[in-house]
């Protein structure tokens, strides 16, 4: 006997109000944990919406699809119980069954969630948890709904069309970045007023703009260590180069007696470096080089090179001084249409210094500054002709300050390898490991084949690629893959993103493909490597995809 004519579906037990309430916790219960890769990606995308949409159409929506099959499954699991039981429902009991399907599935996929090494876990900082709070709402209130719809309106369904709640899972998150977005902004708002009432305060402080499509960690780590010798230099730690970052450090870092201010200044689109530097007004520029990192974001090389522009238009506007490496073409010519700029080039022998007697090798550089009739020997433990370049920039910065070039001397002397950037690591293993994980420029990929070119031995690359290059990726990633040729005895590709792009070129340039060898993931491309690498020879880990890539 059907069950609709034996029991009506109305609320007249309070055991159903209560079964609604406890499976809808349930569901929002799971659900919290089956949303963690998305709010992980919408984090790793500097909650930014659209760096989010990217992470969907660079995976191809492979996470959708996991959500999408965890609905199917859980859905089906669900109705079919609901249609073989139904003659049985006269026991109310047996109703609620179906809902452990839900729990098996959504638990299986939490579990291979969770199982999977992450590079990047997520950060339970304030603003997730408040994005938290309202996902939270939003996906008890949806479970609610639909148990309810589905427990008084729809035959068989019943409970099961709680099942569909994983899918729409991404709109969950979307609505709540909408809905806590104000709240952010006024918070973002209120960081950014302390820190500039702050600077305000420190009326002898000078700050400095670093900015560039590459090298402005490292450049601001050496300027650091340099400017250390002769002032008290307070600059922003990592990758802090976003307007909450800045913010954070001059609240939380900046000392009253501080006398420089080293500000590194990140971009993704038109005017993010004129927001930065309306914040903390430099009266010093440095751009250190101008490509087409986060082409994809900008959408063209000219709007690169007009928002790296930014902080020039501001520096000169208030009579503050602006240095450019002119290394490369496309900051050489940015530089030409600014006649105050100060030219610095290792290449080109530009600027009030320069470089002499140069010898690169496996351990780092030996070098002589020269300024007019004035000369100071040098030694860096850092990797590569790029980073004398690097150090050159930063040496003519220190000048300007007043530093001698015996004082620049002690400080370059001090500076030690930055993490993750053509860092050798100690290992008990008897071949070197050189850790290039956070390079992601075409100029860096070049220049960390130059390193390791220098060593004795196989040289074995580990790598997943450039990205963010829009259009350009495919080209810059085949460019890759044919200087690696030249250089290279084994190329481990340990991501799919750009694995055709890379073994093409690396074929073009005459490389044996019987040596380019193909990894799921980083985790796999060490184990492909312990089958080819030998004492001697050096292995050279060029960038590692965040997990919005993988």
């Amino acid at each position: 006997m059907n069950r609709f004519l034996l029991l009506p579906f109305n609320f007249e037990t309070e055991i159903d109000i209560f079964m609604i309430s406890l499976i809808s916790i349930v569901s929002t219960i799971l659900m919290i944990f089956v949303g963690y890769k998305l709010l992980q990606m919408l984090q790793l995308s500097g909650y930014k919406i659209k760096g989010f949409c990217s992470w969907f159409r660079e995976t191809k929506c492979s996470y959708m699809s996991r959500l999408f099959m965890l609905t199917f499954l859980s859905t089906a699991a669900m109705l079919m119980t609901n249609v073989l039981l139904d003659e049985f429902f006269i026991v109310r009991p047996l109703e609620y069954l179906s809902f452990l399907f839900y729990i098996l599935f959504s638990s299986l996929f939490i579990t291979n969630l969770f199982t999977a090494k992450q590079k990047t876990p997520l950060k339970y900082t304030k603003r997730i948890t408040r994005l938290l709070i309202v996902y939270t709402i939003l996906v008890i209130f949806a479970s609610a709904v639909l148990s309810y719809v589905g427990f008084m309106f729809i035959p068989y369904l019943s409970f099961s069309l709680i099942g569909v709640i994983p899918v729409l899972l991404p709109i969950f998150v979307f609505a709540a970045y909408f809905i806590t977005y104000p709240i952010e902004k006024l918070i973002s708002l209120s960081y950014l007023n302390k820190a500039k009432s702050k600077l305000k305060k420190c009326d002898k402080l000078k700050v400095i703009g670093i900015t560039g499509s590459y090298a402005k960690t490292s450049v601001k780590n050496i300027l650091h260590t340099i400017l250390s010798e002769k002032f008290k230099v307070c600059a922003t730690p990592s990758s802090y180069n976003t307007p909450l970052g800045l913010s954070k450090t001059i609240l939380s870092k900046l000392n009253e007696d501080d006398e420089i201010f080293i500000a590194e200044m990140g971009a993704k689109q038109k005017n993010d470096i004129k927001e930065l530097c309306n914040m903390v007004s430099p009266s010093v520029g440095i751009i250190t080089g101008v490509g087409n990192q986060h082409l994809l974001t900008f959408g063209s090389t000219e709007c690169i090179k007009k928002t790296k522009a930014e902080i020039a238009d501001f520096v000169l506007a208030n009579n503050g001084t602006l240095f450019v490496n002119v290394d490369n073409q496309i900051s050489d010519e940015l530089a030409s249409d600014y006649k105050q700029a100060k030219k610095v080039s290792l290449l080109k022998k530009l600027g009030d210094i320069k470089v002499e007697d140069l010898k690169v090798d496996k351990t780092g550089s030996k070098f002589k500054l020269v300024k007019g009739k004035d000369s100071a020997k040098c030694e860096t433990k850092l990797l590569g002709e790029h980073n004398v370049s690097n150090i050159l920039l930063a040496a003519t910065v220190a000048s300007d300050f007043g530093l001698t070039l015996n004082e620049i001397a002690d400080g370059i002397k001090k500076i030690n390898p930055i993490k993750h950037r053509l860092e050798i690591v100690e290992s008990n293993q008897k071949y070197t490991i050189i850790d290039n994980a956070y390079n992601s420029s075409v100029e860096g990929a070049k220049a960390s084949l130059d390193v390791i070119s220098k060593f004795d031995g196989q040289k074995i690359v580990i790598t997943p690629g450039l990205i963010e290059l829009g259009q350009e990726q495919f080209n810059s990633n085949f460019e890759f893959g044919k200087n690696m040729a030249s250089v290279c005895d084994y190329v481990v590709i340990d991501s799919t993103i750009n694995y055709e792009a890379i073994s093409s070129g690396l074929t073009f340039g005459g490389f044996d493909e019987s040596k380019i060898l193909r990894a799921a993931s980083l985790a796999q491309a060490v184990e492909v490597l312990a089958s080819v690498v030998k004492e001697g020879d050096v292995v050279l880990f060029e960038n590692d995809l965040p997990d919005n890539y993988s």
